[in-house]
């Protein structure tokens, strides 16, 4: 397959270079090189385990022939970027290419559809992590499950990429209802990330009980909204996921905190100001969440200010 990643951030570039072992991969980036040039540590094979040789790679960037001749085209952006970032390649894509973006958070997928209506448009949700600690260096940093669904029915058609992406970075299934995975990643998102970009701290840090009474309300909080949504679950549940991703996540930094440390723009709004959203439109309230984001935005308006 030809396949054309929007964006060269970090899960962008590691899906880049598993997808390249199979497939033609390009690049397509805010800037105009015409190449990317980069150097991938992958994890230990096994836990306790020296880890394997780094490879390098190097991507063909930013020529609108290989978006015009895509089987897919893969967005990897912020949130706030997608629509910018579509806008860019929408003049070179063929009617039938299919369009799969996978970022953090929710809220995107209405925009998306009114920008491109008549165009095979799915979804996508990783926990594979990544770090970028410079511009030609990328660190595999966990693995975790990639779900792959359709926002229209022309995506219904485009199943067959989970099994692309799986053989690239397994797992990966396709899931009917993307929505499901999506609220499940969003409430471990809305527990893990405000805490860890506020507190400046690694995931594992909120293992410590001066976090155990916030993370229960946020748990209570989005179980709440999730089930006004049609997706049943409980805070317990809940609960027992976040803590789950703590612990296997503990040494990781989440990208909220990498945002916050590197002075850029983050996706609370698309990931607690989309659940403050949902709530207000079943007139739940959600005040931790709120105070959150709250803080946050806080955060990201002294960056600005700086």
């Amino acid at each position: 397959m030809k396949i054309t990643i929007v964006g060269a951030g970090a899960i962008g570039l590691l899906w880049g270079s598993h997808l390249s072992q199979h497939h033609s991969v390009h690049f397509w980036t805010r800037d105009n090189t015409s190449s990317l040039n980069i150097t991938v540590q992958p994890l230990p094979s096994q836990p306790d385990t020296p880890p394997s040789a780094p490879c390098t790679f190097d991507f063909v960037a930013n020529q609108s022939a290989w978006v015009e001749q895509a089987d897919c085209v893969l967005v990897t952006v912020k949130a706030f970027q997608v629509l910018e970032a579509l806008q860019a390649v929408q003049p070179y894509l063929a009617a039938h290419t299919p369009v799969v973006i996978m970022h953090n958070g929710m809220g995107t997928h209405e925009a998306v559809s009114a920008l491109l209506p008549h165009q095979p448009l799915l979804y996508a949700t990783t926990a594979q992590a990544a770090l970028r600690p410079d511009r030609h260096q990328l660190h595999h940093t966990g693995l975790g499950q990639t779900w792959l669904g359709a926002l229209n029915a022309e995506g219904a058609a485009y199943s067959p990429l989970a099994s692309v992406f799986d053989r690239a970075l397994a797992p990966c299934q396709w899931h009917d209802d993307i929505f499901q995975p999506l609220w499940q990643k969003l409430a471990i998102n809305c527990a893990i990330n405000p805490l860890t970009a506020i507190h400046q701290c690694r995931n594992g840090e909120l293992a410590h009980p001066d976090f155990d009474a916030t993370l229960s309300q946020i748990c209570e909080e989005v179980a709440a909204v999730m089930n006004a949504e049609g997706y049943p679950t409980n805070a317990t549940q809940l609960r027992t996921q976040v803590d789950t991703v703590i612990q296997t996540t503990a040494q990781n930094f989440s990208s909220m905190h990498q945002d916050v440390s590197h002075h850029r723009t983050t996706e609370i709004d698309y990931i607690t100001g989309y659940l403050i959203a949902r709530a207000q439109a079943h007139q739940l309230t959600v005040p931790t969440n709120a105070q959150l984001w709250q803080q946050v935005k806080q955060l990201e308006q002294h960056t600005h200010d700086a």
